[in-house]
């Protein structure tokens, strides 16, 4: 790990350049009505222009209102559309030729049941991919952020807080004597010990926070600062949790910890935090350890409400 952030920054996928499924989720769900009540009409409008010109096999004109309500609100709305769409589909064929005869209502019968199939359909790929897409995000073992959503999320917290002017606490951190505890319990209690201290991150964290782990045995947190809270006490009360945290396994096992406070109007990136808090942390690993250290990444004139001083080094007694 101290490679990827001491070398070279880690590229992100690109990005599609236009995604139906994010643009769909970016709108409100009042938007979306909005999209669904005029889909309806367009395609009553085309059923009836079609069926007036002698096209009659209009009925996949209406699968797609369908499968964006499956997609936004589930089953239950796909098929209340779907039910819509087959009364608009009555009133055209009343509206042509003045009655429904039996072929037609078998037609009716036929539409319905394949509006229902492509809502059934639909629904279950949303809820796949809804699964797979938390599963893609998260860390297996331990239920956090993964390295690559804690880098996106880390990201947008940044440039979050350079327009609202919130200042930001980075801290990167692993385990002293890890390695030990796998070579001597085995890999059943190394993992115990992870989700031990992922649970404790996440108790630790709000909900505007981002904690992940970032690989092995280290973890990082990005969380908010307010004005009235000091940069090391939050610092110190970060390890002093995952060291109790550690503690309650029965292992011999430690933390060691650097942190750097972001402050509004700081130009740092975030593979520029997560660098300088990798340096602390493994200086703290080869002095002390089971400690952190703290730094700005301004000078000490711009920080000095919220980190006195500079840079500041603990050891767990």
């Amino acid at each position: 790990m101290r490679e990827d952030y001491r070398s070279q920054r880690n590229g992100y996928l690109d990005a599609p350049l236009f995604s139906p499924e994010q643009w769909l989720s970016s709108l409100t769900p009042t938007a979306v009505w909005r999209l669904l009540i005029l889909s309806l009409i367009c395609m009553a409008s085309l059923d009836w222009l079609f069926r007036t010109s002698g096209i009659h096999n209009v009925g996949l004109l209406y699968m797609l209102p369908i499968c964006v309500a499956c997609w936004r609100f589930g089953f239950k709305t796909g098929m209340s559309i779907a039910v819509a769409e087959i009364i608009l589909s009555v009133a055209t064929t009343l509206g042509i030729s003045g009655r429904l005869d039996a072929n037609a209502m078998v037609e009716l019968v036929m539409q319905l049941i394949k509006f229902g199939c492509v809502a059934g359909v639909v629904t279950r790929f949303r809820q796949s991919f809804d699964r797979e897409r938390l599963l893609a995000r998260r860390d297996w073992m331990t239920g956090i952020l993964n390295r690559q959503e804690f880098q996106r999320q880390a990201e947008a917290m940044l440039s979050s807080a350079t327009t609202r002017n919130q200042s930001l606490l980075l801290a990167y951190f692993d385990l002293d004597g890890f390695k030990a505890v796998n070579d001597r319990f085995g890999h059943q209690a190394g993992d115990r010990l992870l989700q031990c201290l992922a649970e404790e991150g996440k108790a630790l964290t709000g909900l505007e926070d981002c904690f992940g782990r970032i690989g092995g045995d280290e973890f990082a947190m990005l969380i908010k600062l307010s004005k009235a809270e000091c940069a090391p006490e939050v610092a110190e009360r970060l390890h002093a949790g995952f060291m109790a945290a550690l503690e309650s396994t029965g292992h011999s096992v430690t933390c060691s910890m650097g942190a750097v406070v972001a402050l509004p109007g700081d130009s740092a990136s975030l593979h520029e935090l997560m660098r300088q808090a990798d340096q602390l942390m493994y200086a703290v690993k080869r002095d002390t350890k089971a400690g952190f250290s703290l730094a700005s990444c301004t000078p000490p004139s711009d920080s000095e409400s919220l980190l006195s001083p500079r840079r500041q080094t603990c050891s767990a007694s």
